[in-house]
């Protein structure tokens, strides 16, 4: 591995430990050279954060846009709880949960900005993705009728929730018995028959 890859990677790491307000000698120190070695690489610190964070992004919604066009094959239930899943699973990792929770909370305010603007361009085009499962779920008689849009953001809600207990109660020990009750009580209310 080089070593602009290797600062990235460290990057990451302090930035889930620390958020913004990483130092360069903690960067330098992680990555095994000296500080001003740091600078024959990137600009600054606000280089390498923006270049580690945008990574991350990308990275993030790659995954989730191959399990979305996995999805799309399946009925409406297979597919939000697929994606329910893949959610839990991708983080699982507790470093890339606390570094997506820090994004808000970035001090620089361009670069907290320019990471929601990447976010939300990224967002919109699986959020509508998820909304067409969605749909398919209505027309082909899975969902219950008359049932508004308004469940599918209940359902994005309920993953966002399931995430803040993951980091607020790490390793239970019964993380996929209570993701599976969730769903099921989510899907509950939302299943044709309810």
């Amino acid at each position: 591995m080089d070593t602009k890859q290797q600062i990235i990677e460290a990057a990451f790491e302090l930035f889930c430990e620390k958020g913004y307000h990483l130092s360069m000698a903690e960067l330098a120190k992680r990555v095994g050279i000296k500080t001003p070695s740091l600078y024959s690489h990137f600009s600054g610190k606000d280089q390498i954060l923006e270049l580690m964070i945008q990574n991350e992004i990308i990275r993030y919604f790659d995954c989730l846009d191959a399990k979305l066009l996995c999805a799309e094959s399946m009925c409406c239930r297979d597919a939000m709880k697929s994606l329910f899943l893949f959610a839990l699973e991708y983080f699982n990792d507790m470093s890339r949960l606390r570094f997506w929770r820090t994004i808000p909370l970035i001090s620089n305010e361009q670069m907290r900005l320019k990471c929601s603007r990447l976010i939300a361009e990224k967002d919109r085009s699986s959020n509508e993705r998820m909304r067409q499962c969605f749909l398919k779920g209505i027309k082909n008689g899975e969902l219950r009728p008359g049932i508004s849009e308004s469940a599918l953001h209940l359902y994005l809600v309920m993953i966002q929730g399931v995430l803040d207990g993951m980091l607020l109660y790490p390793k239970s020990g019964n993380e996929n018995t209570f993701a599976a009750n969730i769903f099921d009580a989510y899907w509950g209310g939302v299943r044709a028959g309810s």
